[in-house]
């Protein structure tokens, strides 16, 4: 079994960027700029995506999304 050491395309910005208009904030090891391919890197990926999501909420010049409402499935 050969493993993937080569984690040199992870973290690109594009992959940080959220996109949907905002609504949709990526999160995963490939997207940590720090230990990508690790747990730690999704982690800290994740971590970096929820204050982005704050931020975004919290602007004035962002739309305000209601996060109670969760659309049905049809």
């Amino acid at each position: 079994m050969q493993r993937l050491t080569d984690h040199s395309l992870s973290g690109h910005p594009l992959h940080r960027r959220p996109t949907l208009d905002g609504r949709l904030h990526w999160a995963s090891t490939e997207t940590a700029t720090e230990y990508a391919g690790h747990v730690e890197g999704a982690h800290a990926a994740g971590e970096r995506a929820a204050r982005s999501v704050l931020t975004a909420l919290a602007s004035a010049d962002s739309p305000r999304a209601d996060l109670t409402h969760v659309p049905d499935a049809d």
